[in-house]
């Protein structure tokens, strides 16, 4: 090879690497959408299956190991089965009913490969003591991809000031 043909071969060679790179970005950007979509739907059947009380369908959406952060005593849990058996422990001891879970679109989302975090605003509402309460806060889960779809691996709820106390007022925030 003479010193003109190497320059010339290497801008095909980088021509056509940059041609492929660009060919593959729709699909792999396609790719991400439905995974996002796929993701986002696995989380609302989540919520759904908490509004309904459903155990059998909460423990299934999870991973075996999943660590739960929530705003009742003992405020962190390994599995999601342990997490409901305190969410009713709790609802007993404040007289609550079984509440109603809402969730915004996402705030924020990243998937990398198998694995996805995401961040929703979210309203509970239930009734404690004949009274209705409301918080207002934000939820964040995590997932990875399984042979069997997208399961949970975590979630934290952090709430804010409720209306059933005032904002600085003991139990309702800071």
């Amino acid at each position: 090879m003479n010193g003109h043909t190497k320059p010339v071969r290497d801008l095909i060679l980088t021509t056509a690497c940059g041609l492929t790179i660009l060919a593959a970005s729709p699909a792999v950007a396609s790719g991400m959408s439905k995974s996002k979509a796929i993701i986002e739907k696995t989380i609302k059947n989540y919520v759904a299956d908490i509004n309904k009380g459903d155990l059998k369908r909460i423990v299934t959406a999870c991973a075996s190991r999943t660590s739960i952060v929530d705003g009742f005593p003992p405020y962190a849990w390994q599995t999601c089965a342990d997490w409901w058996k305190g969410y009713e422990s709790n609802n007993k001891a404040i007289g609550a009913t079984l509440g109603l879970l809402s969730i915004g679109k996402p705030i924020y989302t990243e998937v990398a490969g198998d694995h996805a975090y995401l961040i929703y605003p979210a309203t509970f509402t239930d009734t404690q003591e004949g009274k209705q309460v409301v918080y207002k806060g934000i939820g964040t889960m995590t997932l990875k991809k399984t042979t069997h779809g997208w399961v949970f691996t975590g979630s934290a709820w952090a709430w804010g000031a409720n209306s059933l106390f005032a904002k600085g007022a003991a139990g309702g925030g800071s």
